[in-house]
């Protein structure tokens, strides 16, 4: 029986922390988007990466590893076997993701970042973020955190449908207007003025959110969110 194959959405390994009682390194994934790819019709995979350590950045102010050429056409690879890209949030981000995300931006593949995937886009777009020394937008819960106002004309509005909508807020590291807009389309802020997230119309989808919607995986607007990245995965 002839099957319509699953979009592959490939998400960009986290090291994680490592403790030396535990005598190896681990590379991880936030289940919850494997999860909500599986729920939406997609398959997830891990990408790992493509240096030759075992010890990578441990801070989100940036990384300053410069890839040599095989590394990136290593990672290059691994992003040609998918459909789709998901950049996963963390308390850190190395050049690798970034890397994964311009050469994703280049081949036009749907992708979707989510806390600092949302930096390493605006990263790769040739901007960056800066540390939110208020504390205000860490509350390290799952549940509902702050309303954004979303912007009308925008994907994101037409998948949320409404103007003020609910979030989850975990991280600390931010963005103002003057850093995102010169790059990309904003379509929503928090109530104290920070970008929440922003696209680019002119691509296939590309869509970067401050929040995760992976936690909130009872919410209508992650199921649209999820729904509508895996079914711009299946366009070609």
């Amino acid at each position: 029986m002839n099957r319509r194959p699953k979009p592959v959405i490939g998400i960009p390994a986290k090291q994680k922390n490592y403790i030396e009682a535990e005598l190896a390194h681990f590379d991880t994934l936030v289940d919850e988007h494997r999860l909500m790819v599986s729920k939406h019709g997609g398959i997830a995979i891990m990408l790992t990466q493509s240096e030759r350590k075992l010890n990578f950045c441990k801070s989100d102010l940036g990384d300053d590893t410069v890839l040599t050429e095989e590394e990136k056409n290593d990672l290059y690879q691994q992003v040609d076997l998918c459909d789709g890209i998901i950049l996963q949030g963390g308390d850190y981000s190395c050049e690798y993701e970034v890397e994964i995300a311009r050469y994703a931006l280049k081949k036009d593949l749907p992708i979707l970042g989510t806390c600092a995937g949302f930096n390493n886009i605006l990263r790769a777009l040739g901007s960056n973020i800066f540390e939110d020394k208020s504390g205000k937008h860490s509350s390290r819960s799952l549940t509902y955190t702050h309303p954004i106002k979303i912007e009308k004309d925008t994907l994101l509005y037409r998948l949320i449908g409404k103007e003020d909508y609910e979030v989850n807020s975990l991280h600390t590291m931010i963005a103002d207007d003057e850093r995102v807009r010169p790059y990309a389309n904003i379509s929503s802020h928090s109530p104290d003025g920070l970008v929440e997230s922003f696209e680019l119309p002119e691509k296939r989808f590309v869509l970067a959110l401050k929040w995760h919607p992976e936690l909130m995986i009872n919410d209508e607007g992650s199921d649209q969110i999820f729904d509508s990245f895996i079914s711009a995965c299946t366009e070609k």
